[in-house]
């Protein structure tokens, strides 16, 4: 059987040994959702490691969900600073971020982008 608490523990203790910080991010959906914002994925019925997008992109789904969670982790640090007033209006720009069980890279790159403008 496949033991991932067993491995994030192993994981965790190397990282905090060599001084690295860890956190740890909502992975629900990372791989059912695509990447560029396109919607949900369905999987290619010949090889099952492939997501096929909405717009008939192919792309490997792991990948896909690598930078989904990579998105919530720095959508979450990017906003955690930013005083209640401005992210309310960041989140009015960017609706997506409101729920962070649900973002994905295209909406770090919407956000990111509003961030500029508003500095």
């Amino acid at each position: 059987m496949w033991k991932k608490q067993e491995v994030q523990k192993i994981v965790e203790h190397q990282a905090h040994r060599l001084g690295m910080r860890i956190s740890r991010v909502c992975a629900w959906k990372t791989s059912a959702l695509a990447y560029d914002g396109s919607g949900k994925v369905t999987r290619d019925p010949e090889n099952h490691s492939l997501a096929v997008f909405r717009n008939g992109k192919q792309y490997n789904c792991d990948l896909s969900a690598s930078y989904n969670i990579g998105a919530r982790y720095y959508i979450r640090e990017l906003l955690k600073p930013v005083p209640a007033t401005e992210r309310s209006v960041l989140e009015a720009k960017v609706p997506a971020v409101q729920r962070r069980t649900s973002c994905v890279y295209a909406d770090l790159l919407k956000l990111r982008e509003q961030m500029a403008e508003v500095v």
